[in-house]
């Protein structure tokens, strides 16, 4: 390095929602960033929280002050860091997740590498791999005396769908006595209650299934106050037990995340330098995983606000989602291929909010440009557009 500089380590942020909960915090996130430091000794390790709630009540409260996403990357680019690899310690996809993608994207540039890793379950064996930590943990107990229920934040991001699934994979594997639930979506604890009284159980195991056991978890599920979701079980004549134990506190979900932090090793980047093999537009270069792309149209009018590529198992698909609602389906195509296409074969859209139009669209290969064909809402009629999905700086 010039002036006898020392080149800085590359840095391993590790982003959490953080909680205002100290003791739980040094016992779940606490205890993440130290078996992630532990297993990239190469790496400094550096948190970030994304819930500014949390941030505000810790400054005020604690006089701590701890850096949101992008305060954290600004801190890193001011340093001299050239290599980022963000590792968020969120449960599922959601909203938070894709905020740390874009803020990850928005300062790509300002560094030579950096990757970001997938929440805690995201692919089809993190799914195996949790409920096997869950029924490891809960092995001592009776399943036919005992209803071992988990109480889940919610959203009401698509990604909410992760604790319907979850709760399917947990009987399709004959655990027949777990329940999955939500404290702010579904399924309600109204809905787990129900399933409950179908079985034997004469009590019942409430476990918070998030990172960190904080408010929700002490107030929300174990609190002694009407309403509680041991106040409800207790009323429905079940004996109740409260394991105060964040996801964060299992060595074996540690580990899970030091896993996940190889695989983002292992994978692409997006923003700043990449090399000849990095732009290879070939998808099968690219591990399973979600991924903030760039994406060129050969149309003003047809204005992309961001896209996630989703890879599972070699497919991929990109969540588009587009300034406005003048577009009314898209058809992977021509559009004359979409005028003459069966209407089962156009792309409806996701969802519309706050002046926006989402898509799930199909991706063949990434840097290549892609017929897609849009149709006009207002002038009834097919338009031909071209899209190049692109990552790095390709």
């Amino acid at each position: 390095m010039p002036n006898g500089l020392t080149k800085p380590k590359p840095v391993l942020l590790v982003v959490s929602f953080g909680t205002s909960f100290n003791e739980s915090r040094a016992l779940t996130i606490g205890a993440v960033e130290q078996a992630l430091r532990a297993a990239y000794p190469g790496y400094e390790v550096r948190r970030a929280f994304t819930s500014q709630i949390i941030l505000d009540i810790l400054k005020e409260r604690d006089g701590l002050e701890i850096d949101n996403v992008e305060q954290a990357l600004a801190r890193l680019a001011a340093d001299g860091v050239r290599e980022v690899v963000i590792q968020p310690t969120h449960v599922m996809t959601g909203s938070e997740y894709h905020d740390v993608l874009q803020e990850a994207a928005a300062w790509a540039d300002r560094f030579d590498s950096v990757k970001v890793g997938r929440a805690l379950v995201t692919l089809e064996r993190d799914y195996d791999t949790l409920i096997r930590i869950l029924a490891e943990d809960t092995a001592g107990l009776d399943p036919e005396d005992t209803a071992v229920v988990y109480m889940g934040h919610g959203t009401e991001h698509e990604a909410n769908e992760t604790y319907h699934k979850l709760q399917q994979k947990l009987w399709e594997q004959g655990y027949a006595n777990y329940f999955v639930g939500t404290v702010e979506a579904e399924p309600t604890v109204e809905d787990v209650l129900a399933l409950v009284r179908e079985t034997s159980a004469r009590q019942v195991v409430l476990i918070p299934l998030m990172l960190v056991a904080g408010d929700h978890a002490n107030n929300d599920m174990a609190g002694q106050e009407e309403g509680s979701w041991r106040d409800l079980f207790e009323k429905a004549g079940y004996a109740v037990q409260c394991w105060l134990k964040g996801l964060g506190q299992y060595p074996a979900i540690q580990q899970m995340l030091v896993g996940h932090v190889a695989d983002a090793i292992a994978g692409p980047e997006f923003g700043g330098k990449t090399g000849e093999a990095e732009q290879t537009p070939l998808p099968e270069r690219l591990p399973d995983g979600e991924y903030v792309l760039a994406v060129d149209s050969s149309s003003p009018m047809f204005r992309v606000a961001r896209c996630v590529l989703r890879v599972e198992q070699g497919r991929m698909q990109a969540e588009l989602t587009l300034k406005g609602d003048s577009y009314g389906r898209l058809f992977p195509g021509t559009a004359a291929e979409a005028a003459a296409a069966p209407a089962e074969a156009w792309i409806l859209p996701e969802e519309r909010d706050a002046g926006e139009t989402a898509f799930l669209l199909p991706v063949d290969a990434l840097n290549k440009p892609a017929d897609c064909a849009a149709w006009s809402v207002g002038r009834e009629t097919w338009y031909d557009r071209v899209l190049t999905f692109r990552r790095g700086n390709a």
